[in-house]
C-alpha cells in the first residue's frame, strides 16, 4: 500500500528462489528513485535484515511517518 512517501509492504513469497530477493531489491531502487521516504515491513526478519533493515523506536518511526506522509510523491 502506498500513501504519499509511505510504502507498506505485506508478506512476501515466492515460487522460484530467491525471487522475493530480487523483487526487494527491485522495490526499494523504484521506492528510493521515486522519492519514498519510509518503506514499513511491519516485522524484521532475517531476509530483510539483510537487506538493512532495522527496528526503530516507536517514536522515532512515528516521525519519519509523518515526513513521509508529507512528501507528495506516486508510485508510478
Amino acid at each position: 500500500m502506498a500513501i504519499a512517501g509511505l510504502f507498506a509492504a505485506e508478506s512476501m513469497f515466492h515460487h522460484v528462489s530467491d525471487a522475493s530477493k530480487v523483487a526487494l531489491v527491485a522495490l526499494v531502487a523504484h521506492l528510493r528513485q521515486r522519492g519514498y521516504a519510509l518503506l514499513e515491513i511491519q516485522q524484521l526478519t532475517p531476509h530483510t535484515a539483510q537487506f538493512g533493515a532495522i527496528e526503530i523506536p516507536r517514536r522515532q518511526y512515528l516521525r519519519r511517518l509523518a515526513q513521509a506522509l508529507d512528501r507528495p510523491v506516486t508510485f508510478r
